[in-house]
């Protein structure tokens, strides 16, 4: 096991390591408390985790809502820290489906505890996965594409000859980096247009081409409006993107061709 990473420097995984995962004994807090073996006790820990992400066959990123069932009987509890970047470094490994991932996490974690933890991963299409319904937007998600290149590429926006009036389209597979340390930054993104239909294939594939690219999050949101802008060249366009929350804050980034007020922020889904 790694050393504990609480209060240390450390970047972002690029590959699967269950290395990383540091664990917490359970008794010393509990002899001081008198409770460890004297007292009846029963319960477990229940953890939700919203950044988990992989690759599919093709390469094109998934993304999840994790929940972890510790059993309070356990050897060892995981530190955070050390939690979220294990999980951090499944981001550019292939997986077959979701429950691949799931079984390896609670391996992993099984391991760690020392008792059996219970490993259930929720896809964007499930349900719970958002707080409200897309409304207008449709999901770009289920397209079939295949990736071989994150780095941020405008060329693979395209349009179509289909005049499109007020075009609403959004995704959940965004991912970005910090430009300071290196860990991931994920969003939604809506893009509401009228022009020339932006194919949607090529749109996904553009915003899933950012996913080891740096820059802050206003930075993004900008170099998507300007390369939309540009390539496709729309009539009218805003971007929106909500970013999931870090260290309590959240930060959601609006861009448009026409004035926008705060009246127009978009709700944020279950993940975010």
């Amino acid at each position: 096991m790694a050393d504990n990473p609480l209060g240390e420097s450390i970047p972002s995984p690029s590959k699967y390591d269950p290395g990383i995962l540091y664990p917490i004994p359970r008794w010393p807090a509990r002899s001081l408390l008198d409770i460890d073996k004297k007292i009846p006790m029963h319960g477990f820990d229940h953890w939700h985790a919203y950044e988990l992400s992989w690759l599919n066959q093709k390469g094109k990123p998934l993304v999840a809502v994790a929940e972890f069932f510790f059993n309070a009987d356990s050897e060892n509890i995981v530190e955070s820290k050390s939690l979220k970047l294990y999980l951090n470094s499944f981001n550019q490994e292939k997986f077959e489906d979701s429950q691949k991932v799931s079984s390896i996490i609670s391996n992993d974690l099984s391991a760690l505890s020392k008792s059996e933890v219970k490993v259930v991963v929720s896809g964007a299409e499930d349900p719970q996965f958002g707080t409200h319904s897309l409304g207008q937007s449709k999901s770009i998600d289920s397209h079939d594409v295949e990736m071989t290149d994150y780095e941020v590429n405008a060329e693979l926006l395209t349009t179509t000859d289909e005049l499109v009036f007020d075009e609403d389209v959004v995704t959940m597979l965004f991912r970005s980096n910090c430009p300071v340390t290196g860990a991931p930054d994920w969003a939604s993104v809506q893009i509401v247009y009228t022009g020339q239909k932006v194919d949607e294939r090529a749109l996904l594939k553009y915003l899933c081409s950012y996913r080891q690219h740096q820059a802050y999050h206003e930075e993004c949101a900008e170099r998507i409006y300007r390369d939309l802008m540009v390539q496709c060249q729309p009539q009218e366009l805003r971007v929106g993107m909500n970013f999931l929350r870090r260290g309590g804050l959240d930060i959601n980034v609006y861009r448009s061709s026409a004035p926008i007020n705060s009246d127009q922020a978009a709700a944020r889904y279950i993940r975010q």
